[in-house]
């Protein structure tokens, strides 16, 4: 029987799929920082079945760059996707003190990983935490927001957070106050692309939920968390480079909404997080938001209109039956 392994304080988890430069690149950013850092970290890079030589330019690079102290290669044979290769990264080390999800398409900053860590040590309640995610360009991006509830998706189908947006904008699941890129705050649920764990929550409420291939995991796991009254916490004093969609195939990042998998995850969260209900609620009120526009763009003379093609390719998908 082989020992168990040693069970490190960080657990760094990286799933690649199809991306090996990005994620070399990541671990050049990232493994620096560890070296000076008095936690035992270990980071395992999950490859999900890429099939394109990836596990091999990993492992390569492993070597070569002498990682293998800090870092390990686990190769999958087929994509589990974001949940189940991020699952089998946290199986080999179940009982790290903190788990980070670190999307292979960012790069660490200096300084960061050691502010986030501090915070989590000083703040015993927050079971989730992020920073802030700069894009290639400098700009923010938007990785905290409010759970999408029935209620919140039912004023938004009415659209009153635009009618009347000094009563109604924050009941929109995708709202960001001005200062949101500024101060740290408590928040609904936190983006996978940096999302740094409590191992206790982890264990309290299980990982994540393997249902949902891409998009929605996020949510559903910070939902869990605050049923079990664990702090979601994001910090944009500190700050990582997310390219963003590197890991996503072509229609995933460009088109999702003619993709069966994001509206899949729509409702699955849905039923998840708040019922059977809640998630044929919002399926109505998708169809009748996407009806009327595409009626509205037809009176326009719209009907050519990239716009329109892809209103109407999502009209005839969700009319179609979706497992949720």
């Amino acid at each position: 029987m082989l020992p168990t392994p040693p069970q490190p304080d960080l657990l760094i988890v990286i799933v690649n799929y199809r991306t090996p430069a990005m994620t070399i690149d990541c671990l050049h950013a990232l493994l620096p920082e560890l070296q000076s850092m008095p936690e035992n970290a270990r980071v395992v890079v999950v490859d999900n079945g890429s099939a394109d030589g990836s596990a091999d330019a990993i492992h390569r690079a492993i070597i070569d760059h002498h990682w293998q102290p800090t870092c390990e290669l686990l190769p999958l044979d087929h994509n589990l996707g974001f949940a189940g290769g991020n699952n089998r990264g946290i199986a080999c080390y179940p009982d790290a003190r903190y788990v980070l999800l670190l999307n292979s398409d960012t790069l660490m900053h200096p300084g960061t990983l050691r502010h986030c860590l501090d915070l989590m040590h000083a703040r015993t309640d927050i079971g989730a935490l992020a920073c802030r995610l700069l894009s290639a360009d400098g700009s923010p991006q938007t990785m905290a927001r409010r759970f999408p509830t029935p209620l919140r998706h039912t004023l938004v189908a009415l659209g009153l957070p635009w009618w009347l947006p000094r009563w109604f904008a924050h009941f929109d699941p995708e709202y960001i106050s001005t200062d949101h890129h500024h101060h740290p705050r408590e928040v609904d649920w936190l983006g996978g692309a940096f999302l740094l764990l409590r191992g206790e929550a982890l264990q309290a409420v299980g990982q994540l939920d393997e249902d949902f291939f891409f998009y929605g995991e996020d949510i559903e796991l910070c939902h869990r968390l605050h049923r079990h009254h664990y702090t979601r916490y994001y910090d944009p004093r500190v700050t990582i480079t997310h390219f963003g969609g590197a890991s996503a195939d072509e229609n995933h990042h460009h088109a999702p909404r003619q993709n069966p998998a994001y509206w899949h995850a729509r409702y699955l969260v849905q039923r998840k997080c708040f019922g059977r209900l809640a998630a044929a609620w919002l399926r109505i009120l998708d169809l009748l938001s996407l009806s009327l526009r595409l009626i509205v763009m037809r009176a326009r003379g719209l009907a050519r209109s990239q716009r329109y093609q892809r209103d109407a390719a999502a009209w005839r998908l969700l009319r179609k039956p979706l497992s949720t």
